[in-house]
Protein backbone atom coordinates (compact mmCIF):
# COMPACT_ATOMS: atom_id res chain seq x y z
CA UNK A 1 0.00 0.00 0.00
CA UNK A 2 1.54 3.32 -1.08
CA UNK A 3 2.01 6.43 1.04
CA UNK A 4 -1.05 8.16 -0.40
CA UNK A 5 -3.38 5.38 0.76
CA UNK A 6 -1.62 5.21 4.14
CA UNK A 7 -2.32 8.90 4.63
CA UNK A 8 -5.85 8.58 3.29
CA UNK A 9 -6.49 5.96 5.96
CA UNK A 10 -5.18 8.40 8.57
CA UNK A 11 -7.55 11.12 7.32
CA UNK A 12 -10.52 8.74 7.46
CA UNK A 13 -9.81 7.55 11.00
CA UNK A 14 -8.46 10.67 12.69
CA UNK A 15 -10.20 13.55 10.89
CA UNK A 16 -13.41 12.12 9.43
CA UNK A 17 -14.43 9.52 12.02
CA UNK A 18 -12.47 11.12 14.87
CA UNK A 19 -11.84 7.68 16.40
CA UNK A 20 -11.14 7.48 20.12
CA UNK A 21 -9.51 4.95 22.41
CA UNK A 22 -11.97 2.17 23.14
CA UNK A 23 -13.93 2.54 19.89
CA UNK A 24 -14.73 -0.45 17.69
CA UNK A 25 -14.91 0.19 13.95
CA UNK A 26 -17.12 -1.67 11.50
CA UNK A 27 -15.95 -1.49 7.85
CA UNK A 28 -18.37 -2.37 5.05
CA UNK A 29 -16.54 -3.09 1.82
CA UNK A 30 -16.41 -5.17 -1.33
CA UNK A 31 -13.70 -7.58 -2.43
CA UNK A 32 -11.97 -4.93 -4.57
CA UNK A 33 -11.25 -2.84 -1.47
CA UNK A 34 -10.30 -5.67 0.88
CA UNK A 35 -6.60 -4.74 1.13
CA UNK A 36 -7.43 -1.12 1.99
CA UNK A 37 -10.02 -2.28 4.53
CA UNK A 38 -7.38 -4.35 6.35
CA UNK A 39 -4.95 -1.42 6.31
CA UNK A 40 -7.63 0.73 7.95
CA UNK A 41 -8.31 -1.97 10.55
CA UNK A 42 -4.61 -2.09 11.49
CA UNK A 43 -4.42 1.68 11.79
CA UNK A 44 -7.67 1.79 13.76
CA UNK A 45 -6.19 -0.56 16.35
CA UNK A 46 -3.33 1.89 16.95
CA UNK A 47 -5.95 4.46 18.00
CA UNK A 48 -8.68 2.39 19.66
CA UNK A 49 -6.76 -0.57 21.08
CA UNK A 50 -9.42 -2.81 19.51
CA UNK A 51 -9.83 -4.82 16.36
CA UNK A 52 -12.40 -3.97 13.69
CA UNK A 53 -15.23 -5.81 12.01
CA UNK A 54 -14.89 -6.11 8.23
CA UNK A 55 -18.13 -6.95 6.48
CA UNK A 56 -17.91 -8.07 2.86
CA UNK A 57 -20.80 -6.88 0.70
CA UNK A 58 -22.02 -8.40 -2.56
CA UNK A 59 -25.04 -7.01 -4.42
CA UNK A 60 -25.96 -4.90 -1.41
CA UNK A 61 -25.94 -7.79 1.05
CA UNK A 62 -23.42 -8.78 3.74
CA UNK A 63 -21.94 -12.15 2.76
CA UNK A 64 -19.22 -12.51 5.42
CA UNK A 65 -18.01 -10.81 8.59
CA UNK A 66 -14.38 -10.93 9.75
CA UNK A 67 -12.78 -9.69 12.97
CA UNK A 68 -9.60 -8.00 11.74
CA UNK A 69 -6.46 -6.73 13.47
CA UNK A 70 -7.41 -8.43 16.73
CA UNK A 71 -5.70 -11.15 18.75
CA UNK A 72 -8.92 -11.99 20.57
CA UNK A 73 -12.66 -12.04 19.96
CA UNK A 74 -14.20 -8.59 19.81
CA UNK A 75 -16.87 -8.44 22.51
CA UNK A 76 -18.08 -4.90 21.86
CA UNK A 77 -20.58 -3.69 19.28
CA UNK A 78 -19.36 -1.17 16.70
CA UNK A 79 -19.14 2.44 17.87
CA UNK A 80 -18.18 3.84 14.43
CA UNK A 81 -19.09 2.83 10.88
CA UNK A 82 -17.16 3.14 7.62
CA UNK A 83 -18.32 2.33 4.10
CA UNK A 84 -15.78 1.86 1.30
CA UNK A 85 -17.85 2.01 -1.90
CA UNK A 86 -16.56 0.71 -5.20
CA UNK A 87 -16.88 3.29 -7.98
CA UNK A 88 -18.87 1.62 -10.77
CA UNK A 89 -19.06 2.64 -14.41
CA UNK A 90 -22.40 4.10 -15.46
CA UNK A 91 -25.12 2.35 -17.41
CA UNK A 92 -26.68 4.25 -20.29
CA UNK A 93 -29.61 6.47 -19.33
CA UNK A 94 -32.68 5.56 -21.39
CA UNK A 95 -34.84 8.46 -22.55
CA UNK A 96 -38.34 8.52 -21.10
CA UNK A 97 -37.58 5.96 -18.39
CA UNK A 98 -38.70 6.30 -14.78
CA UNK A 99 -35.85 4.82 -12.75
CA UNK A 100 -36.14 2.77 -9.57
CA UNK A 101 -34.43 4.00 -6.41
CA UNK A 102 -31.47 1.56 -6.79
CA UNK A 103 -30.97 2.71 -10.39
CA UNK A 104 -31.03 6.36 -9.35
CA UNK A 105 -28.54 5.55 -6.60
CA UNK A 106 -26.16 4.12 -9.21
CA UNK A 107 -26.28 7.49 -10.97
CA UNK A 108 -25.68 9.24 -7.59
CA UNK A 109 -28.91 11.24 -7.89
CA UNK A 110 -30.92 9.53 -5.14
CA UNK A 111 -32.07 11.97 -2.47
CA UNK A 112 -32.08 11.16 1.24
CA UNK A 113 -35.46 10.54 2.92
CA UNK A 114 -36.67 13.74 4.58
CA UNK A 115 -37.48 11.88 7.80
CA UNK A 116 -33.91 10.61 8.37
CA UNK A 117 -33.13 10.56 12.10
CA UNK A 118 -30.04 12.22 13.57
CA UNK A 119 -27.00 9.88 13.80
CA UNK A 120 -26.04 8.29 17.12
CA UNK A 121 -22.49 7.19 16.22
CA UNK A 122 -19.83 8.48 13.78
CA UNK A 123 -20.07 7.16 10.21
CA UNK A 124 -18.39 7.96 6.91
CA UNK A 125 -18.32 6.92 3.28
CA UNK A 126 -14.83 6.95 1.77
CA UNK A 127 -14.50 6.62 -2.03
CA UNK A 128 -11.47 4.58 -3.09
CA UNK A 129 -9.46 5.44 -6.25
CA UNK A 130 -10.18 3.11 -9.17
CA UNK A 131 -9.84 2.95 -12.94
CA UNK A 132 -13.61 3.32 -13.38
CA UNK A 133 -13.53 6.56 -11.39
CA UNK A 134 -10.59 7.79 -13.45
CA UNK A 135 -12.41 7.09 -16.72
CA UNK A 136 -15.45 9.10 -15.59
CA UNK A 137 -13.12 12.05 -14.92
CA UNK A 138 -11.51 11.67 -18.35
CA UNK A 139 -12.04 9.11 -21.13
CA UNK A 140 -8.31 8.34 -21.09
CA UNK A 141 -8.05 8.42 -17.29
CA UNK A 142 -7.13 5.57 -14.98
CA UNK A 143 -6.63 4.97 -11.25
CA UNK A 144 -3.75 7.47 -11.13
CA UNK A 145 -6.08 10.33 -12.11
CA UNK A 146 -8.51 9.49 -9.28
CA UNK A 147 -5.58 9.15 -6.86
CA UNK A 148 -4.21 12.56 -7.84
CA UNK A 149 -7.62 14.17 -7.36
CA UNK A 150 -7.93 12.61 -3.90
CA UNK A 151 -4.43 13.76 -2.96
CA UNK A 152 -5.11 17.32 -4.14
CA UNK A 153 -8.37 17.55 -2.20
CA UNK A 154 -7.01 16.23 1.08
CA UNK A 155 -3.44 17.56 0.80
CA UNK A 156 -2.04 14.04 1.13
CA UNK A 157 1.33 15.13 -0.28
CA UNK A 158 1.79 17.77 2.41
CA UNK A 159 3.52 17.15 5.72
CA UNK A 160 0.63 18.72 7.65
CA UNK A 161 -2.08 16.66 5.96
CA UNK A 162 -3.77 15.88 9.28
CA UNK A 163 -4.20 19.48 10.47
CA UNK A 164 -7.84 20.01 9.59
CA UNK A 165 -9.28 20.79 13.01
CA UNK A 166 -9.10 24.56 12.66
CA UNK A 167 -11.00 24.48 9.34
CA UNK A 168 -13.70 22.34 10.96
CA UNK A 169 -14.11 24.74 13.88
CA UNK A 170 -14.29 27.74 11.49
CA UNK A 171 -17.05 26.18 9.39
CA UNK A 172 -19.08 25.37 12.50
CA UNK A 173 -18.53 28.91 13.78
CA UNK A 174 -19.79 30.38 10.50
CA UNK A 175 -22.78 28.04 10.54
CA UNK A 176 -23.77 29.15 14.03
CA UNK A 177 -23.19 32.83 13.19
CA UNK A 178 -25.49 32.61 10.16
CA UNK A 179 -28.17 30.89 12.22
CA UNK A 180 -27.94 33.75 14.73
CA UNK A 181 -29.23 36.20 12.09
CA UNK A 182 -32.62 34.42 11.90
CA UNK A 183 -32.74 34.99 8.14
CA UNK A 184 -36.00 34.91 6.19
CA UNK A 185 -35.03 35.44 2.56
CA UNK A 186 -32.07 36.14 0.30
CA UNK A 187 -30.75 36.91 -3.15
CA UNK A 188 -27.72 35.48 -4.95
CA UNK A 189 -26.05 37.36 -7.80
CA UNK A 190 -23.03 36.48 -9.90
CA UNK A 191 -21.48 38.18 -12.92
CA UNK A 192 -21.40 34.86 -14.79
CA UNK A 193 -25.19 34.93 -15.14
CA UNK A 194 -27.08 34.40 -11.90
CA UNK A 195 -29.71 36.55 -10.19
CA UNK A 196 -31.99 34.47 -7.99
CA UNK A 197 -34.24 35.52 -5.12
CA UNK A 198 -35.51 32.96 -2.60
CA UNK A 199 -36.93 32.42 0.89
CA UNK A 200 -35.42 30.05 3.42
CA UNK A 201 -37.74 27.26 4.51
CA UNK A 202 -39.28 28.18 7.85
CA UNK A 203 -38.23 25.67 10.49
CA UNK A 204 -34.88 24.99 8.78
CA UNK A 205 -31.37 25.99 9.88
CA UNK A 206 -27.95 26.37 8.31
CA UNK A 207 -26.06 23.10 8.63
CA UNK A 208 -22.78 21.62 7.43
CA UNK A 209 -21.59 18.21 6.28
CA UNK A 210 -19.66 18.25 9.57
CA UNK A 211 -21.84 16.46 12.11
CA UNK A 212 -21.89 16.96 15.88
CA UNK A 213 -23.29 14.22 18.14
CA UNK A 214 -25.25 15.04 21.33
CA UNK A 215 -22.08 14.44 23.36
CA UNK A 216 -20.20 17.07 21.29
CA UNK A 217 -18.18 14.62 19.21
CA UNK A 218 -17.54 15.85 15.65
CA UNK A 219 -17.22 13.73 12.54
CA UNK A 220 -17.39 14.18 8.75
CA UNK A 221 -19.49 11.60 6.86
CA UNK A 222 -18.17 12.89 3.51
CA UNK A 223 -14.46 12.70 4.60
CA UNK A 224 -13.95 16.30 3.42
CA UNK A 225 -16.21 19.26 4.28
CA UNK A 226 -16.19 22.97 3.41
CA UNK A 227 -19.93 23.62 3.02
CA UNK A 228 -22.79 25.29 4.85
CA UNK A 229 -26.29 24.59 3.50
CA UNK A 230 -29.94 25.30 4.19
CA UNK A 231 -33.28 24.24 2.69
CA UNK A 232 -35.34 26.76 0.72
CA UNK A 233 -39.08 27.31 0.50
CA UNK A 234 -40.02 25.22 -2.54
CA UNK A 235 -42.26 27.89 -4.10
CA UNK A 236 -40.06 30.93 -3.46
CA UNK A 237 -37.20 31.01 -5.98
CA UNK A 238 -37.51 33.58 -8.78
CA UNK A 239 -34.96 34.60 -11.40
CA UNK A 240 -32.26 32.82 -13.35
CA UNK A 241 -28.93 31.06 -12.83
CA UNK A 242 -25.93 29.84 -14.81
CA UNK A 243 -23.63 26.94 -13.93
CA UNK A 244 -20.07 28.11 -13.29
CA UNK A 245 -18.38 24.69 -13.16
CA UNK A 246 -19.09 21.27 -14.68
CA UNK A 247 -21.47 18.91 -12.91
CA UNK A 248 -22.52 15.30 -13.34
CA UNK A 249 -25.88 14.28 -14.82
CA UNK A 250 -26.61 10.57 -15.30
CA UNK A 251 -22.87 9.89 -15.56
CA UNK A 252 -22.34 12.62 -18.17
CA UNK A 253 -20.33 15.81 -17.61
CA UNK A 254 -22.42 18.94 -18.20
CA UNK A 255 -20.14 21.89 -18.99
CA UNK A 256 -22.68 24.60 -19.81
CA UNK A 257 -26.11 25.11 -18.31
CA UNK A 258 -28.46 28.00 -17.55
CA UNK A 259 -32.08 28.12 -16.43
CA UNK A 260 -34.96 30.41 -15.59
CA UNK A 261 -36.96 29.85 -12.40
CA UNK A 262 -40.53 30.89 -11.56
CA UNK A 263 -42.36 30.13 -8.30
CA UNK A 264 -39.54 27.77 -7.35
CA UNK A 265 -39.60 25.67 -10.52
CA UNK A 266 -37.31 25.60 -13.54
CA UNK A 267 -39.47 26.77 -16.43
CA UNK A 268 -36.86 27.00 -19.16
CA UNK A 269 -33.24 25.92 -19.57
CA UNK A 270 -30.38 25.92 -22.05
CA UNK A 271 -27.52 23.45 -22.39
CA UNK A 272 -25.61 21.46 -25.03
CA UNK A 273 -27.29 18.96 -27.33
CA UNK A 274 -26.10 15.89 -25.39
CA UNK A 275 -27.09 17.26 -21.97
CA UNK A 276 -30.51 18.50 -23.12
CA UNK A 277 -32.30 15.10 -23.22
CA UNK A 278 -30.54 14.01 -20.01
CA UNK A 279 -31.84 17.03 -18.10
CA UNK A 280 -35.30 16.47 -19.55
CA UNK A 281 -35.02 12.89 -18.29
CA UNK A 282 -34.10 14.16 -14.82
CA UNK A 283 -37.16 16.43 -14.76
CA UNK A 284 -39.38 13.51 -15.77
CA UNK A 285 -38.48 11.41 -12.70
CA UNK A 286 -41.13 13.10 -10.54
CA UNK A 287 -43.08 16.37 -10.29
CA UNK A 288 -40.68 17.85 -7.71
CA UNK A 289 -37.45 17.12 -9.62
CA UNK A 290 -37.17 20.60 -11.15
CA UNK A 291 -37.83 22.56 -7.95
CA UNK A 292 -35.13 24.67 -6.25
CA UNK A 293 -34.78 23.18 -2.77
CA UNK A 294 -31.45 24.14 -1.14
CA UNK A 295 -28.63 26.68 -1.08
CA UNK A 296 -25.05 25.59 -0.33
CA UNK A 297 -22.35 28.09 0.61
CA UNK A 298 -18.71 27.19 0.01
CA UNK A 299 -15.89 29.67 -0.33
CA UNK A 300 -13.65 30.14 -3.36
CA UNK A 301 -10.37 29.45 -1.51
CA UNK A 302 -10.76 25.84 -0.38
CA UNK A 303 -8.96 22.74 -1.67
CA UNK A 304 -12.19 21.73 -3.43
CA UNK A 305 -12.64 25.08 -5.20
CA UNK A 306 -9.48 24.55 -7.27
CA UNK A 307 -10.70 21.21 -8.65
CA UNK A 308 -12.91 21.37 -11.74
CA UNK A 309 -14.84 18.14 -11.26
CA UNK A 310 -14.96 15.20 -8.81
CA UNK A 311 -17.73 13.05 -10.34
CA UNK A 312 -18.95 12.71 -6.74
CA UNK A 313 -21.93 14.93 -5.83
CA UNK A 314 -20.97 15.13 -2.15
CA UNK A 315 -17.67 16.81 -3.10
CA UNK A 316 -18.78 18.60 -6.28
CA UNK A 317 -21.21 20.78 -4.29
CA UNK A 318 -18.28 21.97 -2.13
CA UNK A 319 -16.33 23.58 -5.01
CA UNK A 320 -18.22 26.82 -4.41
CA UNK A 321 -21.73 28.11 -3.88
CA UNK A 322 -24.37 25.85 -5.42
CA UNK A 323 -28.11 25.36 -5.59
CA UNK A 324 -29.91 22.03 -5.39
CA UNK A 325 -32.94 20.96 -7.37
CA UNK A 326 -35.05 17.99 -6.33
CA UNK A 327 -34.68 16.72 -2.77
CA UNK A 328 -32.73 18.76 -0.19
CA UNK A 329 -30.58 17.21 2.51
CA UNK A 330 -32.72 16.47 5.59
CA UNK A 331 -30.10 17.65 8.12
CA UNK A 332 -31.19 21.30 7.89
CA UNK A 333 -34.87 20.46 8.48
CA UNK A 334 -34.91 20.99 12.23
CA UNK A 335 -38.66 21.21 12.84
CA UNK A 336 -41.26 18.60 11.87
CA UNK A 337 -43.22 21.26 10.01
CA UNK A 338 -40.17 21.91 7.81
CA UNK A 339 -39.93 18.23 6.91
CA UNK A 340 -43.60 18.25 5.92
CA UNK A 341 -43.21 21.37 3.72
CA UNK A 342 -39.80 20.65 2.16
CA UNK A 343 -39.52 19.66 -1.49
CA UNK A 344 -39.99 15.88 -1.45
CA UNK A 345 -38.38 14.34 -4.53
CA UNK A 346 -36.79 10.98 -5.23
CA UNK A 347 -33.94 12.65 -7.13
CA UNK A 348 -31.46 15.39 -6.28
CA UNK A 349 -28.94 17.42 -8.26
CA UNK A 350 -26.59 20.19 -7.09
CA UNK A 351 -25.55 22.79 -9.67
CA UNK A 352 -22.55 25.10 -9.03
CA UNK A 353 -23.40 28.79 -9.48
CA UNK A 354 -20.63 30.49 -7.49
CA UNK A 355 -17.41 32.27 -8.45
CA UNK A 356 -15.18 35.04 -7.15
CA UNK A 357 -17.92 37.53 -8.09
CA UNK A 358 -20.69 35.85 -6.06
CA UNK A 359 -22.66 38.09 -3.73
CA UNK A 360 -25.44 36.89 -1.44
CA UNK A 361 -27.60 39.36 0.44
CA UNK A 362 -30.26 38.40 2.98
CA UNK A 363 -32.97 39.86 5.17
CA UNK A 364 -34.17 38.74 8.60
CA UNK A 365 -37.74 38.65 9.93
CA UNK A 366 -37.40 42.22 11.26
CA UNK A 367 -36.37 43.60 7.87
CA UNK A 368 -32.66 43.98 8.73
CA UNK A 369 -30.38 43.46 5.71
CA UNK A 370 -27.08 41.55 5.62
CA UNK A 371 -24.43 40.69 3.05
CA UNK A 372 -23.56 37.10 3.92
CA UNK A 373 -21.25 36.43 0.96
CA UNK A 374 -19.11 38.83 -1.10
CA UNK A 375 -16.64 38.08 -3.91
CA UNK A 376 -17.10 34.38 -3.24
CA UNK A 377 -16.27 34.60 0.48
CA UNK A 378 -18.51 34.45 3.53
CA UNK A 379 -18.60 37.98 4.94
CA UNK A 380 -17.72 38.39 8.60
CA UNK A 381 -19.57 41.58 9.60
Amino acid sequence: MNMLMERYADIILRNALNLKEGDVLSINTEEENSVFAHLIARKAREITGNGSYIQNIENGKVTATEEAASDYAIEKKPTALLYLPVYRSYMKAERGKLFTAPEIQRFRHLSDPLDNSDPMIPFASAPVPSSDWGKVLDDDGDISLASTLLSDLLGLGEDDYLTGGEDTDLILYERDRLNGFNLKKGRIRDEDGTDLEFSFLEGSQFMSSIMVLPDGRKFIPTIYASDIFRALDKTSAEGYFTATKPFMLFGHIVRSFSARVEHGKITDFSTDSVSMPLFELFLEQDKAAGTISELTLAEESTHASYIEYFALPEWDRMRGTSITIGGPRPESLKEMSARERANDSLVTLSIPVGSDTTEITAEDYDGNEYTIMEDGYIKED
